[in-house]
């Protein structure tokens, strides 16, 4: 009986320590294998990644080039062929062509107005390559002209004249700021501006805005960012003529 205790105690030592030695073979192996499977995926990706560098290195990168050169519309050459296509009974032609021809007139319409702008506004400078001239060429239209002006202590101010349909975007534009409320009028006021009647606007988000209608169905609005007070605004504004603008967009 003594015996086969002894041999129980040591069949079941063998077992324990056999157990304890597949463990840890199974662990070592697994270690192995892990770290087996994370260099061959570092080898892989890594040449991987090696290749697409070598493939960039080799590549020519742009260094130089300024973009599409931004040319108006022949407006006389459009309305000479608009008169031949009409002549030939082709109207689509003649439609495209006309179209071409007012699209160019409101582009330099535009570009006029822009030259009659101040370039230094106070302490704001205009910014160089920020000026916007948009139409959709139909009927005068939709006409759009922008500019920015930006200066220290982030003062900015951004000036948008519309024409026709432009109003619904600047007035959505003023929308979307805050600047129309129907039940709190604290924020806006009716001013008048060079003339003619205006509101004046404030947000504690977005500053200042002056929206002034002229012309039959034009706007001037101007907004001003990090302006200390009304009177600092309006100070700015003054600078701007609408008499000229009104005369460079056709108006009397």
């Amino acid at each position: 009986m003594k015996r086969f205790i002894v041999y129980s105690m040591l069949g079941f030592l063998f077992i324990q320590t056999s157990t304890s030695c597949l463990f840890g073979q199974s662990r070592l192996i697994r270690r192995v294998q892990r770290e087996m499977e994370n260099k061959a995926i570092e080898e892989i990706f890594g040449k991987e990644e090696e290749r697409k560098s070598a493939e960039t290195e080799s590549r020519a990168r742009n260094r130089m080039g300024g973009g599409l050169d931004q040319e108006l519309p022949d407006v006389t050459l459009h309305i000479a062929e608009a008169g031949e296509s009409f002549s030939a009974k082709n109207y689509a032609g003649a439609r495209s062509n006309l179209r071409q021809a007012l699209w160019g007139v409101e582009l330099e319409m535009g570009q006029n107005v822009l030259r009659s702008l101040p370039e230094e506004v106070g302490r704001l400078g205009h910014v160089a390559g920020a000026d916007r001239v948009s139409s959709t060429g139909v009927g005068f239209v939709g006409l759009l002209i922008e500019r920015t002006y930006r200066g220290p202590d982030d003062m900015e101010l951004s000036l948008s004249i519309g024409s026709d349909s432009g109003l619904l975007s600047l007035a959505n534009l003023a929308m979307a700021s805050g600047h129309y409320q129907t039940t709190d009028q604290s924020n806006q006021k009716q001013v008048r501006f060079k003339d003619h009647n205006a509101h004046l606007y404030y947000d504690d988000h977005s500053g200042y805005a002056l929206s002034v209608p002229f012309g039959q169905s034009s706007v001037f609005l101007l907004q001003g960012v990090n302006y200390a007070s009304e009177g600092e605004f309006m100070a700015a504004a003054g600078q701007f003529d609408i008499q000229t603008i009104k005369q460079k967009l056709g108006g009397q």
